[in-house]
């Protein structure tokens, strides 16, 4: 199975660390005007991924995360304040949303689905780590990475300092903060400011009250709970697992800077473990009215929306008719075509029922051959078809499984 790693900018034979198990962290939401196209498309290629991996053979371990807090002013807090809401509250209303809404989708569950106000013990152990190994720094009880003590720091994203500074402003990082070193140091954690408003939470730290920075959330949560190798962290993990190097870092390629690369910095820094993570497999984004679909663009499709018109395996066959790789535009006579398909495959499948016999080698070796090709889902999808043409409806019903497709009610 060969792969694309975004750290290596190629495709690579895909090996984990111990042969019989795959552990994955993908970056979750930040709990509100969920869920749209663009979370789903992401959230639904790891699951496919996760779903052929097991089909391979693999044990899976995967975490995901929910940012409920950060040290933003701004996103669930501004959020919250308009409507006058806890943000606790606030957060609580857009996860259960995004579960009902990916549950629809037959999406599996994380094994451990954590959220990072839960998590802080996890993060505070970390930056502690950071500041006995001299790579931070303390200033008014809020602490910053200091990325000239980082060796390699862009290595992911390859940006320059320039492009980085851009791309940083554009993320809302606090570069003009005068107590930084330079203007592109990681906020940790974000002390709390004299007279700060009431809709903001504090928590308590050995470094004073304050909030963890949005950086080092997804840094302790993949650690405490997939496992490295900080003594530390024995006690905090989720799962019990031993120490290990991650297999696989996910999420949207918006992501790769500054928070993968910070990322990095800070989890390869507190260990001395590198990688902090072998691969790094990025979705692109999807695109609506010629532009990103973004909350602060308001172009959003919501999945809910198209719950009410399209079947969720509709929706699903959209999302992977489209490779992780390359951007795509929504268009609605994409998925009038999507249902079209899944209409026909259900239709063959519900004619006379579906045999019990295991797939047939020769049609498994096609597919695996396919989804070997970096997850080629498009592809997968047409051979799918194929499959219905020929009236092979035991491996059609198998392979439909396989790529997440629900076929509860075909059998």
């Amino acid at each position: 199975m060969k792969i694309h790693n975004t750290l290596t900018k190629r495709l690579e034979s895909f090996k984990p660390i111990d042969d019989k198990s795959v552990t994955i962290y993908v970056c979750g939401i930040t709990p509100y005007d969920t869920t749209h196209l663009g979370h789903a498309s992401t959230y639904i290629f790891f699951d496919a991924l996760i779903r052929y991996l097991k089909f391979k053979g693999y044990t899976v371990i995967y975490t995901q995360n929910v940012t409920d807090i950060n040290d933003r002013d701004k996103d669930i807090l501004q959020k919250a304040k308009e409507q006058k809401i806890p943000w606790s509250k606030l957060a609580e209303f857009w996860t259960k949303k995004f579960l009902n809404d990916m549950h629809s989708l037959n999406w599996t569950p994380p094994d451990n689905f954590l959220k990072a106000s839960e998590q802080i013990p996890a993060m505070i152990t970390l930056i502690q780590k950071l500041l006995k190994n001299n790579l931070s720094y303390q200033v008014k009880g809020s602490i910053y990475l200091d990325i000239s003590k980082v060796k390699n720091y862009g290595k992911l994203s390859k940006f320059s300092n320039p492009k980085m500074l851009k791309v940083a402003e554009e993320f809302e990082e606090d570069l003009k903060n005068p107590d930084k070193k330079n203007p592109l140091d990681i906020t940790l954690w974000r002390a709390t400011e004299k007279n700060q408003p009431s809709h903001i939470p504090s928590f308590d730290s050995p470094f004073g009250k304050g909030r963890p920075g949005w950086h080092i959330e997804c840094s302790a949560m993949s650690i405490s709970s997939l496992g490295e190798q900080i003594d530390p962290f024995d006690e905090l993990r989720v799962n019990g697992e031993r120490s290990r190097t991650i297999d696989i870092h996910g999420g949207g390629a918006d992501l790769i800077f500054p928070h993968h690369e910070a990322e990095i910095a800070q989890s390869e820094g507190a260990t001395g473990k590198i990688p902090f993570a072998k691969f790094w497999i990025h979705t692109q984004p999807v695109f609506y009215r010629g532009q990103k679909m973004s909350k602060s663009k308001g172009n959003l499709v919501m999945v809910s929306d198209l719950l009410k018109k399209y079947s969720p395996n509709a929706i699903r066959w959209l999302l992977l008719s489209n490779h992780f790789r390359k951007k795509w535009e929504y268009k609605e006579e994409d998925l009038i075509k999507a249902q079209k398909n899944i209409d026909a495959i259900e239709k063959v499948l519900a004619l006379q029922g579906v045999p019990r016999e295991p797939i047939a080698t020769g049609y498994k070796d096609q597919f695996i051959k396919i989804m070997d090709e970096n997850v080629n889902t498009p592809k997968a999808l047409k051979f799918l078809l194929k499959l219905a043409k020929e009236n092979s409806k035991k491996d059609l019903l198998k392979l439909m499984s396989v790529l997440g497709f629900d076929t509860k009610k075909l059998i």
